[in-house]
């Protein structure tokens, strides 16, 4: 008997991140904040994001990688896998620095992009970025469009205008817009402080900008938004000494076949998001990642 329960068990274990049948959509775009804690949602004043939790699945609980800090969880999130396993294990790291445990063909750690590009070879992926550190962990090889611009608050407004002209007219497959000045702002003024609340709720209108711009080719029946960020912070940094400020991050995911009003039951963590992006893309996800695509949310 404990032989059957125990096959049972296993059996239970190796389906638990097997994908329901889904008709994906035509079209997926990730905005990225660095640096969005969800301790400042209790404080803060952002309108639309927070207007969000009617029409997404969302839950102010998805949770970092150690080292808590931007290269390291970005690159969880694009990879799908964990700093001991990507390489990457600085702030800053634009290489692995040590050996990853995965490459592919080209010797480099498979993301998201390059998974896309090889599933689906006439994608049109678009990458905006004001940290050149993204560039970097993006694979720009696999992107079709990938331009920067300034960290500043005129550099928000060019980047969403940029990027909702070219949603427009170019329709993009997957797309990842990077907004990178609110991590500088913690790190300067310190998190939860006037002016960090004063920056998210500038970006609230940014984004809010950007997809009211769009709205009209991207649509509920075509497209997933998804809105998350690497990382919260407390004080100035964003170290492991205030576990919960720094661990907690936002993620919010509405549009085609997506729950409304839904509050995420389950544990998530980084790479969750890569492997519900590859669900939405179609694509087949790598057999060595860490996390499992959010199945909760679907209808």
């Amino acid at each position: 008997m404990r032989k059957i329960l125990y096959s049972i068990a296993i059996a239970t274990l190796a389906f638990s991140c097997a994908p329901k049948p889904y008709e994906g959509p035509a079209h997926v775009v990730l905005i990225g904040v660095d640096g969005w804690s969800a301790s400042s949602f209790s404080e803060g004043d952002f309108p639309f994001i927070k207007s969000l939790e009617d029409k997404a699945s969302w839950t102010l609980d998805k949770r970092c990688v150690f080292p808590t800090a931007s290269a390291i969880n970005w690159m969880s999130i694009l990879s799908g896998v964990s700093p001991e396993y990507h390489g990457y294990v600085r702030w800053d790291s634009r290489r692995p620095d040590i050996t990853p445990a995965w490459t592919d063909e080209r010797g480099k750690v498979p993301t998201i992009f390059s998974l896309e590009r090889q599933a689906h070879p006439e994608s049109d992926i678009l990458v905006t970025y004001q940290w050149d550190v993204i560039r970097s962990l993006v694979d720009s090889t696999a992107v079709t469009t990938i331009v920067d611009f300034p960290q500043t608050e005129e550099g928000d407004w060019e980047e969403a205008e940029w990027a909702s002209e070219y949603l427009r007219t170019e329709k993009p497959k997957f797309s990842f817009i990077y907004f990178g000045s609110l991590d500088a702002t913690g790190h300067k003024y310190g998190w939860e402080s006037e002016e960090y609340l004063s920056y998210a709720s500038h970006l609230d209108s940014v984004i809010k900008h950007l997809i009211q711009s769009v709205e009209k080719v991207f649509t509920d029946d075509n497209t997933v938004f998804i809105f998350t960020s690497d990382h919260g912070g407390h004080g100035h940094h964003h170290s492991t000494e205030y576990v919960d400020q720094t661990l907690q991050t936002p993620l919010f995911i509405w549009g085609k076949g997506i729950k409304r009003g839904h509050r995420i039951e389950a544990p998530s963590v980084e790479m969750d998001v890569t492997a519900t992006m590859a669900r939405l893309l179609g694509v087949e996800p790598l057999p060595h990642w860490k996390g499992c695509s959010i199945d909760e949310i679907f209808e």
